[in-house]
């Protein structure tokens, strides 16, 4: 589906005419840089610049010019004209736009756009030859507009009318693009601008992740909050029939991140293809989920068909199977998108080439509701299904009784199957058959934002590492101390990646593993800086001494190595060593296996984002930092003091209710807290003594 084109809000230029350095003379004008992007997650084939200006008029007098601004170790490079751009003519919304390029901006770089009349220099060409900052060419005639996005503090952005740096927008990475809000709003101010979502909201072939303060990509349209979406949308999720009064039924849809959905419709059918009902969409959240919200027995508890369809021009209580044959005689919709069936009968008609029949996944009676799992899979097939639990577990106000292929129910979240469902395509064989099956359970989980206005990191943790004995506390990882729930920026404690994030993953922008709560977990900010990126070992009397709290019934009893303390040594990096305490170091070794699992190497199915292959090592060699993000290997050790750690300190509840939390949120599990089992086979090759400790209860096989 094209991306909506809106009407035009009234555009505010304001004049201004004092000179910007030696950037030149300003006229009069009302034409602007309305919207870039130097830097997007994957390859940048989709940079562009975007002028706004009056509609349908000649600019061909005007160009674009970007400067390089990374000063960096190399002074000569800033001034530097990195790329021109021709203006042509805009078209009836006043939008004129580059088209898309590629690698024509330096990644993760400071650049200054520069809108002129009367341009007569070439790419390539100096104008700050003496490295001052300041311009000592300006080979044009009038500088109409200029926007500067600075990487590091002290690059020069050469006056530049407005300056985007790390947190104008209280987000911590200078941005990749940038539209101004509405189109053509100009008051000198950084106010103007919001980020683009680096993700790619809008760009072709990218789902994206649009979280505020970020807009979408809308290159040759009106700039806008939100992106009418090119991802079809799918039905996630629903509920027909529950224990009690059926209070709450809905339906989940899931899509394009923080995307304009409200040209679809779910439109429900009976057994005689009557509509029944119908639910205009809206936007999806930040994670791609819509929902009817919970309905009060609004949908039919029987045979049931439910259609996702695109511009549907139907009406209630009409006949759309008029010789009631299971065929429809019309279709009063332009596209269908997707559709699921109940069945209560096999005489019954259902409308969907997907039909959950009654015992499909062989439990007894009807289905009530059903999930999709794994999330966000469509096979047109009735196995995309596990029926919701009828008890209504996941429900506000009811117990539940979740059971082996079952799932709860989840509105507007990832579906939770129950654990044993979630397992239930792992192969208990070879270390290799295990390791494979077990990477394609948890691959492609849910990513939510480092830092955000929406759900994000701070959220996950503050519920993962709650103190158990205080609801509006936290524990630290490393020091045990119990702190107050501050959120995100306070001065007490702060996120630790205990996959140390410069060991293959440094920035947050298009990286899973670096928001990946399974191995993020809070920590004292100084026990957190002095881990820096060491690798886990064993240390010695001679080492650090960081010692812990005594909270929940374990730390601050003290006393010669080892104690109950954790202890640094050596450099920071790799050939260093961080010896975790006593009562946490299998929680942070089971974390560092499920890192070796989850991520080896490709790309993210649903964002594209291109991910590591982390490998667990005793060769610290191996171990280097990594100035950017990678998608080949990166190393982190001390593989065999990790697995003594996770022999020495087996899962507890409060590591298995933080990996329920987690698993609320990204949809996948940390296998090695479930089933501890699976270290010995993945990792020593030790196969064949498998468990189902954690669903049934029999934990002999942990010890």
């Amino acid at each position: 589906m094209p991306l909506a084109s809106p009407s035009s809000p009234t555009p505010r230029f304001l004049l201004w005419s004092v000179l910007l350095g030696c950037l030149g003379v300003l006229p009069a004008s009302g034409q602007v840089i309305n919207e870039f992007v130097g830097n997007h997650t994957g390859s940048d084939n989709f940079e562009y610049l975007e002028l706004f200006g009056s509609p349908s008029t000649d600019y061909s007098n005007l160009t674009l010019v970007q400067l390089d601004g990374d000063a960096g170790n190399d002074d000569s490079e800033a001034g530097r004209v990195e790329s021109i751009h021709p203006v042509g003519s805009t078209d009836a919304d006043g939008i004129w736009w580059t088209g898309y390029l590629t690698d024509r901006f330096d990644h993760n770089s400071s650049f200054v756009i520069l809108l002129v009349e009367g341009w007569s220099g070439n790419e390539g060409d100096d104008l700050d030859a003496t490295n001052d900052g300041v311009l000592d060419s300006t080979p044009w005639t009038s500088l109409l507009d200029s926007v500067a996005v600075q990487d590091e503090g002290g690059d020069p952005d050469y006056g530049a009318q407005t300056t985007l740096v790390d947190m104008f927008d209280g987000e911590p990475f200078s941005p990749g693009g940038a539209s101004r809000i509405p189109n053509g709003t100009d008051t000198d101010s950084v106010g103007d601008w919001r980020r683009n979502d680096w993700d790619g909201a809008g760009l072709p072939g990218h789902v994206g992740s649009l979280t505020p303060p970020e807009v979408a990509n809308t290159p040759g349209f009106d700039n806008d909050e939100i992106v009418s979406p090119d991802q079809e949308p799918m039905i996630h999720e629903f509920v027909l029939d529950h224990t009690g009064s059926d209070t709450h039924e809905f339906i989940e849809i899931w899509g394009a991140a923080a995307a304009d959905y409200s040209l679809s419709t779910v439109v429900a059918l009976d057994e005689t293809g009557v509509v029944v009902a119908t639910h205009t969409l809206g936007q999806t959240d930040a994670s791609g989920f819509w929902s009817t919200g919970f309905l009060n027995d609004t949908l039919p508890d029987d045979t049931l068909s439910l259609l996702l369809v695109e511009e549907w021009t139907g009406a209630a209580l009409q006949d759309l199977d008029t010789n009631d044959d299971g065929t429809l005689d019309l279709t009063p919709w332009t596209e269908l998108y997707d559709s699921v069936a109940v069945s209560h009968g096999p005489a019954e008609l259902t409308y969907s080439s997907t039909t959950l029949e009654t015992g499909f996944d062989g439990l007894v009676g009807a289905v009530g509701g059903a999930s999709r799992f794994p999330n966000f899979t469509d096979t047109d097939a009735a196995t995309d299904w596990v029926r919701n639990d009828f008890d209504g577990a996941g429900l506000d106000g009811f117990v539940g009784d979740l059971e082996v292929d079952e799932a709860e129910n989840s509105i507007e979240r990832v579906n939770v199957p129950h654990v044993q469902t979630f397992y239930r395509t792992v192969v208990l064989g070879s270390a290799k058959e295990l390791r494979d099956s077990l990477h394609a359970t948890i691959d492609d989980h849910l990513r939510f934002p480092y830092s955000a206005g929406t759900t994000d990191t701070w959220d996950i943790l503050e519920s993962a590492d709650e103190d158990p004995n205080q609801s509006n506390s936290i524990l630290t990882v490393y020091r045990n101390s119990s702190e107050t729930k501050q959120g995100g920026g306070n001065s007490f404690y702060n996120r630790e990646h205990s996959w140390p994030k410069s060991l293959g993953f440094p920035d947050e922008p298009g990286s899973v593993p670096y928001t990946d709560t399974h191995h993020l977990m809070l920590s004292d900010i100084g026990y957190n800086s002095a881990r820096g990126s060491r690798a886990f070992g064993t240390c010695t009397a001679a080492c650090n001494e960081y010692a812990t709290d005594v909270n929940n019934g374990h730390g601050g009893v003290g006393g010669p190595y080892p104690a109950d303390s954790n202890w640094q040594g050596g450099p920071d990096g790799g050939t260093g060593t961080w010896e975790v305490w006593n009562h946490r170091r299998g929680d942070v070794a089971r974390a560092q296996f499920y890192m070796d699992v989850r991520y080896e190497g490709g790309a993210h199915t649903f964002n594209g984002f291109l991910e590591p292959d982390l490998e667990l090592t005793d060769d610290t060699s191996l171990i280097q930092g990594t100035g950017t993000n990678t998608s080949g290997t990166a190393y982190l050790g001390r593989l065999a003091v990790l697995l003594e750690w996770h022999q020495a300190d087996p899962p507890d509840d409060e590591e298995r209710q933080r990996n329920e939390v987690i698993y609320r949120y990204q949809g996948n599990r940390n296998p090695f807290v479930d089933h501890p089992e699976w270290v010995d086979c993945i990792f020593e090759g030790i196969c064949g003594l498998f468990s189902d400790g954690f669903e049934t209860g029999d934990t002999t096989a942990w010890n």
